[in-house]
């Protein structure tokens, strides 16, 4: 069996160099690590990385995990993260909870199994077991993309004041039915107080949770009926996808019939003309990172259990699918 020893020699330099280049590749130069990888190449080494981390009690792996699968979002900012993470030689074990039951904890068990060195996680709903499961465990958690233990360190959109702007924006533009579509209620709060502080008097169809639907279309269709809301506020990609088919169906025309402002800029959007809030990704992900890498090359207790909340800016990209009324 080919060892470190074995490519150190045949690219001349020290086996503690060869570890260096596998674990703390930023502290050798690019010649030397061009030198080290091809002899590894050409010899067909693999390092030992079981080994490794009972020596060392680190695997430099990250556990994720993703709330939701069907949201490009998210793998978009766990793709920001890893590049983010490689360079400092850590691997992402990715995981994938379903959105909205409290499986979260049973994946999180299975990551500290893995024995990983941090775990971040995309908080849908307050997982009654996750606190309990984390009691004395010496393991550093980010929550990202929400807040839903105020314990844990998060980095998320300011989701508040972003609902109070759109608002206020719809506002501005003659509309006082407002509808938010949500599976969470974690952003309506900004829309409600934008509305009272207007004036405007709030009422049931404010806001229609499609929690724990598969298919929200049904929901959607007979919210629209029921209410009549001049104005609609997404709150996701998917959300927003079946919106847009339950309007072509009831032949509801964008804006001449209903205004919409969608979350989550993308592609689609962007083609349908569709005003929206954006978030920048590469950002979320550096940030998420640098903070996970920060807390990682500390390890005093004090450090790890201090809880700190990011909140970032997000932006309005403002298009044609609001009209003035």
């Amino acid at each position: 069996m080919t060892t470190s020893k074995d490519v150190a020699k045949l690219a001349g330099v020290s086996v503690a160099t060869v570890s260096r280049t596998f674990t703390k590749r930023n502290t050798v130069s690019e010649k030397t690590a061009k030198l080290v990888l091809n002899a590894a190449k050409e010899l067909g080494y693999t390092p030992n990385n079981i080994a490794r981390s009972l020596k060392s009690n680190k695997t430099n792996t990250i556990g994720l995990v993703i709330s939701n699968i069907y949201n490009p979002f998210f793998f978009q900012t766990a793709a920001v993260m890893s590049k983010e993470l490689e360079k400092h030689n850590y691997k992402i074990l990715l995981s994938f909870n379903k959105e909205y039951d409290e499986s979260l904890s049973k994946n999180i068990q299975s990551l500290l199994s893995t024995k990983v060195d941090a775990i971040a996680f995309t908080p849908i709903i307050y997982d009654k077991n996750l606190p309990e499961i984390l009691h004395n465990r010496n393991i550093y958690l980010l929550q990202l993309l929400g807040n839903k233990y105020p314990e844990f360190d998060s980095v998320l959109f300011d989701d508040y004041h972003t609902t109070c702007n759109i608002t206020q924006y719809l506002i501005d533009h003659g509309h006082k039915k407002i509808m938010m579509i949500a599976s969470t209620e974690d952003r309506k709060y900004g829309m409600l107080d934008t509305l009272k502080n207007n004036n405007i008097s709030s009422y049931a169809g404010n806001y229609v949770s499609v929690l724990h639907v598969n298919n929200p279309e049904k929901i959607i269709e007979n919210a629209l009926l029921k209410y009549q809301p001049t104005a609609v506020i997404p709150v996701s990609l998917t959300i927003t996808e079946a919106f847009l088919r339950v309007a072509k169906k009831l032949k509801l025309h964008i804006p001449d019939d209903v205004s919409i402002i969608g979350y989550d800029d993308n592609l689609l959007l962007e083609l349908c003309d569709i005003s929206a809030v954006g978030h920048d990704i590469e950002m979320i992900g550096k940030k998420a990172s640098d903070l996970l890498l920060s807390k990682l090359n500390n390890t005093s207790p004090e450090s790890i259990l201090s809880p700190q909340h990011l909140l970032l800016n997000t932006r309005f990209i403002e298009r044609k699918s609001v009209k003035y009324i």
